[in-house]
């Protein structure tokens, strides 16, 4: 396929929302509240930029389409490939920030595994932690992303399938599910867990504020599935020639952006604390900021670069055959 610099601009679009929205709440700014209606649809505008990255990951699937000769087992290992090595190697940095932060900041180390070393080690490896209750876990609280974006793309094929047949009933559908789902959890939580009273008015009180405990409206698939799946509907309804149309002055820098939106996003988190610390040692608030941001491109492009050097052809080449070779499948 073809580079959209369009696609690329609208993926720097979203990571900018989720920057902007996570300085506003670490800075106590304006740009971090949230908005919305309370505990259906209460975002900030980070979370317009999670929902622009899933519409975006749909159609980027979407456009790659189903292909009808390759088995599930071999479309998902694809998908472990593309999502999971970068994710892994997010994971001891956002540790390291974890511990950072609470050793500057609060002048002692914070307890390396808060929930036992069982739960946060198959939490942070895999990337399940929401569905546990606990959203991104103590390390890394936007890796809650990893296990809504591996269930996505396990329903791919199958929402696809529907799409293509009957794009504008299904399109509805998923509306419909979706709209369900965020009324039935913000009023209740996630679906058939039995709570206890403890839980019950920990759930009033996080609906006062917009939430249900744990932010199931955010991780839960059903209440997103919509996003997803609008994201294949316009893959397939709208010519592909449109994506291409834009011609941009700076499209290098750009492309370099959009290559580094998903390492941005998975390790900047833990490391906003490095802001107000900057600025307590005296530099300005803007400088804080911009020395930050210089920090965390660097180590973005470096978690990107080790990325890179995962050898995928050969691993599904392994799958495919059995044995190892350069040789794309």
């Amino acid at each position: 396929m073809n580079r959209s610099l369009l696609l690329d601009f609208l993926r720097v679009f979203a990571i900018a929302l989720v920057f902007i929205a996570h300085f506003g709440q670490v800075l106590d700014h304006s740009a971090g509240s949230f908005f919305g209606v309370k505990n259906f649809y209460y975002v900030s505008l980070g979370g317009l930029g999670v929902s622009l990255f899933l519409i975006l990951s749909g159609v980027l699937a979407g456009m790659g389409g189903s292909s009808k000769n390759e088995s599930y087992l071999l479309y998902m290992l694809k998908k472990v490939l593309r999502i999971y090595p970068l994710y892994l190697l997010s994971v001891p940095i956002a540790i390291v920030g974890y511990l950072l932060g609470g050793l500057l900041m609060e002048g002692d180390l914070p307890e390396l595994f808060p929930n036992g070393f069982l739960v946060d080690l198959l939490g942070s490896i895999t990337g399940f932690y929401s569905w546990g209750g606990m959203w991104g876990g103590p390390y890394n609280s936007p890796s809650w992303f990893i296990a809504l974006i591996m269930v996505m793309y396990a329903l791919f094929p199958l929402l696809f399938f529907c799409i293509k047949r009957a794009p504008h009933i299904t399109l509805a559908v998923l509306l419909l599910v979706s709209v369900l789902s965020r009324w039935y959890i913000g009023q209740e939580g996630i679906p058939f867990v039995a709570g206890s009273l403890l839980d019950e008015l920990k759930g009033w009180a996080y609906r006062q504020y917009g939430f249900m405990p744990g932010r199931p409206g955010d991780w839960f698939p059903l209440c997103r599935v919509f996003e997803f799946g609008l994201g294949i509907y316009i893959a397939l309804h709208v010519p592909k020639t449109f994506w291409f149309r834009l011609q941009f002055r700076f499209t290098p820098p750009v492309r370099v952006l959009s290559d580094l939106a998903f390492p941005l996003f998975l390790i900047h988190y833990p490391f906003m604390f490095l802001v107000l610390w900057f600025a307590e040692l005296g530099l300005h608030l803007y400088l804080s900021i911009g020395v930050y941001l210089c920090l965390l491109f660097v180590a973005a492009w470096w978690v990107n670069s080790l990325d890179n050097r995962v050898p995928r052809k050969r691993i599904i080449a392994l799958f495919t055959t059995g044995r190892l070779t350069e040789k794309p499948v």
